[in-house]
């Protein structure tokens, strides 16, 4: 019940390659039409939660999915199970009997869900906010080190498609890197590789991250972007390098979103980014082994000062950005 995966924006001037580089690996997958609809409160529980809850279509399969933030960015809890066809003439409804174990005292914690008085969920108030239509092209590949030793498997998988909420609608063009087996240092690895190649850059915000944006824009006919991620100081040592982590990566992510229009202001993301980066350095002043990461972080943190928030967007974008958090990513769970 845990996904390990890290996503990408693709660039439209590498949407070919990077589609053909896919369709030239050996281990093909079939194609996937997947249709989905995300459901939540009225006032969000589940996003502010930071949990996704979704019934997708898969081809001719239908899925009911609860997803859960985990300690890492790359790492998110997920349980997957068999769900109804939707009934002819009637919007597709969640059954949250269907989730059992942990995502089921979830669903409970989350939604204060009561189980024996409303088995099915009917009484949360759940409904559709948004729905996402995508064309997923996919294959497999083995990942190896520098020295050729294998360091697991990975799925790619190229989502084309949109994310819809009422009137409004974003489209959606990344690659998705998941582990299959084998050590998360795979999916680390494949995801530098394809940032080199083809200019893509490390994106944490998830569908239903922007979908819930999207959502909130249809009811209130103005663009609501999440605020700024500031992480207070903490006391251990791991847990302000996961802190700072969340920091750097989200902020960063919504610094390079495509999401936004030319003349929204980003720079209360800008600042709070480069307050991450100069908190990065800070932790590893006394920390030789890492000193690489520390310098390549002032670095970046002393580029994205000089420049302004609009200006930011190319270097959010940059291989110098994600390779920074990737590393910080690695770095997290050597020490987790």
């Amino acid at each position: 019940m845990q996904e390990i995966e890290l996503k990408f924006q693709i660039p439209d001037s590498a949407l070919d390659t990077v589609l053909a580089a896919l369709q030239h690996l050996p281990d093909q997958r079939p194609a996937q039409r997947l249709q989905a609809a995300y459901f939540d409160t009225p006032d969000r529980k589940l996003a502010r939660a930071r949990a996704a809850l979704r019934v997708r279509q898969e081809d001719d399969e239908w899925v009911q999915t609860l997803k859960a933030s985990g300690p890492n960015p790359m790492i998110r809890l997920e349980d997957n199970v068999a769900a109804h066809p939707a009934v002819e003439g009637h919007d597709i409804q969640p059954d949250l009997s269907l989730h059992a174990g942990d995502a089921n005292l979830a669903l409970q914690r989350d939604l204060s869900w009561s189980p024996t008085a409303d088995p099915l969920g009917r009484q949360c108030g759940l409904s559709a906010l948004y729905r996402t239509d995508m064309h997923r092209h996919r294959a497999e590949m083995q990942i190896t080190d520098q020295q050729g030793h294998s360091l697991g498997w990975v799925e790619l998988a190229v989502d084309l498609g949109s994310i819809r909420a009422g009137q409004h609608s974003v489209r959606v063009q990344e690659l998705e890197v998941e582990l299959i087996s084998g050590s998360p240092e795979a999916v680390i690895h494949c995801g530098r590789d394809w940032i080199d190649r083809f200019g893509l850059w490390l994106d944490v915000q998830t569908k239903a991250h922007r979908g819930d944006q999207l959502a909130r824009q249809s009811t209130s006919d103005v663009y609501q972007p999440a605020p700024p991620v500031r992480k207070p100081g903490t006391a251990s040592s791991q847990a302000a390098l996961q802190a700072t982590m969340e920091q750097i990566t989200f902020n960063m992510s919504e610094l390079a979103s495509p999401s936004h229009s030319a003349d929204f202001d980003k720079a209360p993301w800008q600042r709070a980014w480069l307050f991450g980066l100069r908190r990065l350095s800070m932790l590893l002043v006394h920390e030789p082994a890492h000193q690489g990461l520390r310098m390549r972080a002032r670095h970046l943190f002393q580029q994205a000062r000089q420049r302004s928030a609009a200006e930011c967007l190319p270097l959010a974008r940059s291989a110098m950005a994600s390779h920074v958090c990737l590393d910080l990513i690695a770095l997290s769970l050597a020490q987790g």
